[in-house]
């Protein structure tokens, strides 16, 4: 049997393989099975259409099948790399590792400060509340430059500042000092008299001197009488005397008996007029105590009066300013306002106290700190006072120590911490003085304070940020400059700053370590140091 020729586009000689690889790649090749088995069907179509056509042999197409098939593999085999290329590739120049990018900066000598943090209220070191201690209309108020006085106005000590109407007071007072100047009077007479009676009491002394000298003397002739009498009794009875002599004898024995009896009359009438005299001075002593008594009672009478007075005015009390005037000429003013402030509350108290007056030459800052500061700070410890609206920028952009110096407005020192803690609050009061910056804070201003609790000149420091915790250890992450590596380095902290910790071992000056980035890094961590 003779076979049927295949189609003439079967017969065409194949195009070598390297044009087969490249119409694959390059253009996208017609499928010829669609084509067969188009001619397929049509064959089919015609032996069904003429029964007496022979049908084709299918052995040519699976021929052209596997052609196809076999172009595909060598295609891919020629698309995949040579082992050994590859290899050699590898082996000339290693791939670069995946570095992570991360922030770093060099280990520094820096002056450090370890600093606790507080708010607190600005005062004056010497202020005072002037007030009217009694009630009255105000009659006057110190002029400035013909107006009447304002708050910020510098006042003088000693400068009467407000008036009440004092009329009535001073009435009182000149009454009190008419009543001190007649006692007074009463007093230089009873002092007179005083005298007078001491001088009599000392003058009828000298009679009782005088009539005991007689009384004596005349008691010394009356016994030389009487034993002149004597004698002469028994001369009498010896016969030797007349009677007459005797007589003689006893006259004068009588009249020395009359003399000593009215000398003794004599002792006695000054005995009494001792007695009279010392009772004018007895009396003389109690009217000058009396009047002495008169002069101190209207002597407090007229103090009275006077501290009376001086509660309807006020003084400035020292050098200062005005921080708060609460009157005005022609109110009336009465102590029940002060009596019924509530004092827990400050700001009423200022609101209703008439005058305040501050020296604005020196402040001082109360705060309170919490419990676990108390032990850290003492007595003449540095502190820097910053401002609240100044603090507010600085918390949004962070702050640092050269921030801190820079925003400090006033600076000063630790004046007392109270030795108690304050129940309510749980903390510790402390009370600064400033030195510097007065004039930069107002009376009542808040602000906020760092106290240096410790210094160090020369501390080695690294960012708080680059230290990382593991099991609660502090570590940093230094970078291989050479290698660009980072190796896990443990360190052991000292002073705490605000942005900076002092590391007392474990790195060395110039050392970079990694500030940013390190969440991600383990030891031996290849990185791209990117600042």
């Amino acid at each position: 049997m003779k076979s049927n020729p295949l189609p003439q586009k079967h017969l065409s000689s194949p195009q070598p393989i390297q044009e087969h690889i490249d119409q694959g790649v390059e253009q996208q090749p017609q499928d010829p099975l669609p084509e067969v088995e188009t001619e397929a069907a049509r064959e089919a179509t015609n032996t069904s259409a003429n029964p007496s056509r022979k049908k084709r042999p299918m052995w040519p197409f699976l021929l052209l099948g596997i052609g196809i098939i076999a172009l595909g593999a060598i295609a891919f085999k020629q698309s995949q790399p040579n082992p050994e290329v590859s290899q050699n590739t590898i082996t000339a120049a290693p791939a670069e590792p995946n570095r992570l990018p991360v922030r770093a900066t060099p280990v520094k000598i820096y002056p450090l400060q370890q600093l606790v943090f507080g708010n607190g209220f600005v005062s004056a070191v010497r202020g005072k509340h002037l007030t009217f201690q009694t009630s009255g209309t105000i009659t006057y108020l110190k002029k400035v430059n013909g107006r009447d006085l304002r708050e910020g106005d510098f006042v003088k000590k000693g400068e009467l500042l407000a008036k009440l109407d004092d009329r009535r007071l001073r009435a009182e007072l000149a009454q009190a000092q008419a009543q001190t100047a007649e006692a007074q009077t009463q007093r230089v007479t009873a002092q007179a008299n005083l005298s007078q009676s001491q001088a009599n009491v000392e003058q009828t002394k000298a009679q009782v001197i005088s009539a005991q000298a007689q009384f004596e003397a005349a008691k010394n002739d009356f016994d030389l009488a009487i034993s002149e009498f004597k004698r002469r009794l028994e001369l009498f009875d010896a016969g030797v005397i007349s009677e007459s002599d005797v007589d003689v004898y006893r006259n004068r024995a009588e009249d020395g008996q009359s003399q000593v009896r009215a000398a003794q009359a004599q002792v006695n009438a000054a005995l009494s007029n001792v007695k009279a005299a010392e009772s004018q001075l007895a009396s003389a002593q109690s009217q000058l105590t009396a009047t002495q008594a008169q002069i101190a009672s209207a002597k407090a009478g007229q103090t009275r009066s006077t501290i009376s007075l001086e509660d309807t005015e006020i003084v400035a009390p020292f050098d200062g300013i005005v921080a708060h005037l609460n009157i005005r000429e022609g109110d009336f003013w009465t102590t029940q306002i002060l009596n019924s402030v509530n004092t827990s509350n400050y700001q009423t108290v200022v609101d209703s106290v008439p005058i305040i007056v501050n020296d604005p030459s020196a402040y001082e800052v109360d705060v309170e700190l919490p419990t676990f500061y108390g032990p850290l700070v003492q007595p003449g410890q540095s502190a820097y006072v910053v401002l609240d609206q100044d603090m507010s920028s600085a918390s949004s952009r962070g702050m640092t120590q050269q921030e801190l110096f820079r925003l400090a407005k006033a600076r000063g020192a630790i004046f007392s911490v109270s030795p108690s803690v304050n129940p309510g609050e749980r903390s510790v009061n402390v009370t600064i003085r400033l030195y510097q910056g007065s004039k930069n804070v107002l009376d009542r201003e808040r602000v906020s304070v760092w106290i240096a609790v410790e210094e160090n000149p020369t501390a080695l420091s690294v960012p708080i940020n680059a230290i990382v915790y593991r099991d609660h250890k502090p570590y940093v992450f230094v970078v291989n400059q050479q290698e660009n590596v980072v190796q896990l380095r443990p360190v052991t902290e000292g002073i705490k700053g605000i942005s900076m910790q002092e590391i007392k071992s474990g790195v060395e000056p110039g050392d970079l370590v990694v500030t940013e980035g390190l969440n991600r890094l383990v030891d031996g961590t290849p990185v791209e140091v990117i600042n």
